[in-house]
């Protein structure tokens, strides 16, 4: 995108931002008892964007973060996470779906600006009626 006189560009995400997400998605894992890879940022070969190894049996998935964006990091952590355990078909859709919902912020719904849901409701106005003459 641009503006006159300067450019805009597309936010990445950063390395406290890796972080978290890889907090959020080890527990979201653990929940459904995956195994949870070790994530580290970049791959040892400056060509890849991803890259999954195993280590004594553990896996460590290593994404680029630099230059790229912040969903383009998150499908590479969640579909490392996929790949670590092995899942293929509905279980590994199944599993994208619920590691989406664990790093999207949006999942839980939200009270309109304005309320505060430890106030109760407003009962609705008692309704006059008119006796017919």
């Amino acid at each position: 995108m641009s503006h006159p006189g300067a450019t805009i560009a597309v936010m990445g995400i950063t390395s406290l931002d890796f972080g978290s997400a890889a907090r959020s998605l080890g527990r979201a894992a653990r929940l459904r008892g995956l195994v949870v890879p070790v994530f580290a940022s970049p791959p040892s070969r400056g060509d890849l964007d991803r890259s999954i190894r195993r280590r004594n049996g553990s896996p460590i998935v290593s994404v680029r973060l630099k230059g790229r964006p912040r969903g383009a990091v998150l499908a590479d952590m969640i579909e490392g996470i996929v790949v670590a355990n092995y899942l293929t078909g509905a279980r590994a859709d199944l599993a994208r779906s619920a590691l989406w919902l664990a790093v999207d912020g949006d999942a839980a719904p939200q009270p309109p600006p304005g309320d505060d849901p430890a106030q109760p409701a407003p009962s609705a106005p008692a309704q006059e009626t008119a006796a017919a003459a």
